[in-house]
């Protein structure tokens, strides 16, 4: 047998540091999220950057001057003096970043402090730091290798130690010609990665020998003449040896011999529906006809006109003969069974639907309306767009539950736009977790401003499922949303939107919406009308529906539990 061993609680002086250890570690926590944290963290690296870059910079300069000054005491030493405009601290992070380190190649260092100190400072993703870390990463043994191997002969180290190390291992290990090879390797596959350039080769099919194209540039001389046929004017432009003209709906077809323009001229009647799409793409883009397609476009045209003449076909009805019933009494006693429409209630009709009185009642309908609240929205709104100069000619208020739209009509000639772009300097003088601007509404030419209320009223699921909107329906499968903005119902069809989806933050009220669907369909269907196929493979959402597995729940054969949790099985 085993001995049981009791659990020894500590004492009062033994939890005592316990709780101190987790107050210091819930305030470290506090303190390296807070805002203002972030803030002086960014302005910190942004001065590293611009340090490093200043004596990256000077470096170029004071290089040789500063060189022999170099050493590990210099930054305590006060006899040392440098050419640097860091001082002893430039010169000597110069000396370790560049000649010691990358090189030309170390100045990657900046933007990775830049980068990250614009995004603490303004606490936002203003640039990507993981795309900085890449090119750092592969820029930093890419450029200095480069920089050595162009300028080996240079004093200056452009390279640095890591660089001319790198290199002299390659000119070892491929050679001088191998190295310049992997070198354009790389900055190609970066050019190809970052902008995916389109590489083609030249077509063979346009290719025109150059006695031709010089023959076909002398002949290729355009001309422009207009004149007057009728009431119509009608513009002939004709490139190279032949081409076709219209005059309405008439085409004219030039002769091969184009040296006479005096020779006669053949014309054919056509009607505009007949111009087929190969042959206005000839009119539109001008194209130059050779002689040999010459004689091909008179006989189409001259088929056309042909098919222009005959007379549509007529469409024949054929009817087919009734089919007489051999049976008449029997057809007529099926008439008879099958014009009585199926009822699928009949088969449970001692079902009772649930009752009202099993939801909670949450006071009154009434939407509270805060006027001191209203007011100051109102003011603030205003002010907020006269600091801008934009005017506005009349504002209104429609309170909601939980949301109040304001409705502003702006002044003559004030862009939305300009609106628009103020929607985080309302919040902030609104104070507001955040704002939606609708401009503009549809069907009222006004702009929306949505603000969340201060003192939010609750929506009763009792007082929706109550209501004759939702009771007097004729939606085939009806679901209770919540209450629109201007307290009306927002009662819906399911079936009009067989593809639903919810998402959102923790809290935002996915499980009440999911809830909220579900109990609005077993208030309104019959069990022999709905079946749901539940989902739950946390098993906390919807294990309080086990109660109606027997009537509205549909169920695997061989299955204990009618609410899925293996996904494996959904598909079955």
């Amino acid at each position: 047998m085993a001995k049981k061993t009791k659990s020894v609680k500590p004492t009062a002086a033994e939890s005592a540091p316990l709780k101190q250890e987790k107050e210091e570690t819930v305030e470290v926590k506090q303190l390296l999220q807070d805002e203002r944290t972030h803030k002086i963290t960014g302005s910190v690296l942004l001065l590293i950057a611009v340090l490093l870059f200043t004596a990256f910079t000077s470096y170029l300069f004071t290089w040789a001057e500063d060189q022999d000054k170099f050493s590990y005491r210099m930054l305590l030493a006060n006899d040392i003096k440098v050419q640097n405009l860091l001082g002893t601290l430039g010169a000597f992070l110069s000396e370790i970043f560049i000649r010691k380190g990358f090189g030309i190649a170390s100045y990657l260092f900046c933007t990775l402090f830049f980068v990250a100190g614009v995004n603490l400072f303004f606490g936002k993703k203003v640039f990507s730091l993981r795309k900085n870390l890449k090119y750092l990463i592969v820029g930093l043994p890419v450029l200095s290798v480069a920089a050595a191997v162009l300028f080996s002969s240079k004093a200056f180290p452009w390279g640095g130690a890591a660089g001319n190390l790198m290199k002299d291992w390659l000119y070892k290990t491929i050679g001088q010609v191998g190295t310049i090879g992997v070198l354009a390797v790389a900055v190609l596959s970066y050019i190809i990665w970052r902008f995916n350039p389109v590489f083609k080769l030249p077509s063979k099919k346009n290719f025109i020998p150059a006695d031709t194209a010089a023959e076909t540039q002398e002949d290729a001389i355009a001309e422009t003449v207009e004149w007057q046929v009728g009431d119509e004017k009608a513009v002939e432009k004709k490139t190279g040896t032949n081409a076709l003209k219209q005059e309405g709906n008439i085409m004219v077809v030039p002769p091969a011999d184009n040296n006479n323009f005096s020779h006669e001229i053949s014309l054919v009647e056509r009607a505009e529906d007949e111009i087929d799409e190969e042959e206005e793409e000839i009119l539109d883009d001008n194209v130059p006809l050779l002689p040999h397609f010459e004689e091909e476009i008179k006989p189409a045209v001259t088929q056309a006109a042909k098919a222009k003449e005959i007379s549509p076909l007529e469409l024949e009805i054929k009817t087919t003969p009734e089919i007489h019933a051999a049976n008449e009494p029997v057809v007529e006693a099926v008439k008879k069974i099958t014009s009585v429409p199926y009822d699928p209630i009949l088969d449970l009709r001692d079902y009772k639907y649930p009752v009202l009185d099993l939801l909670e009642t949450h006071g009154s309908d009434k939407i509270v309306q805060d006027t001191n609240e209203l007011e100051n929205n109102k003011n603030q709104i205003i002010n907020t767009l006269k600091n801008y100069d934009i005017l506005i000619q009349k504002i209104s208020a429609t309170v909601g539950p939980t949301v109040t739209l304001y409705e502003i009509i702006p002044a003559a000639g004030v862009r939305i736009s300009r609106i628009k772009n103020l929607e985080d300097d309302i919040a902030l003088s609104l104070a507001a977790l955040g704002i939606r601007i609708i401009a503009p509404i549809p069907g009222r030419g006004t702009i929306g401003i949505e603000v969340p209320n201060a003192k939010k009223s609750v929506v009763s699921m009792k007082t929706l499922l109550s209501s004759e909107k939702f009771q007097n329906n004729k939606f085939s499968l009806p679901i209770a949303i919540g209450k629109k903005i201007d307290n009306e119902n927002f009662i819906v069809d399911l079936a009009c939107m067989p593809h639903l989806l919810m998402a959102g933050a923790t809290g935002q009220g996915k499980s009440v919406g999911v809830n909220a669907l579900l109990v609005s369909l077993l208030y309104k269907k019959h069990p022999s009308q709905l079946k749901f196929v539940l989902v739950d493979p946390k098993k906390v959402e919807l294990s309080i529906y086990k109660a109606i597995e027997k009537h509205f729940l549909a169920k695997l054969p061989g299955e204990e539990d009618a609410i899925i949790t293996d996904t494996k099985k959904v598909v079955h």
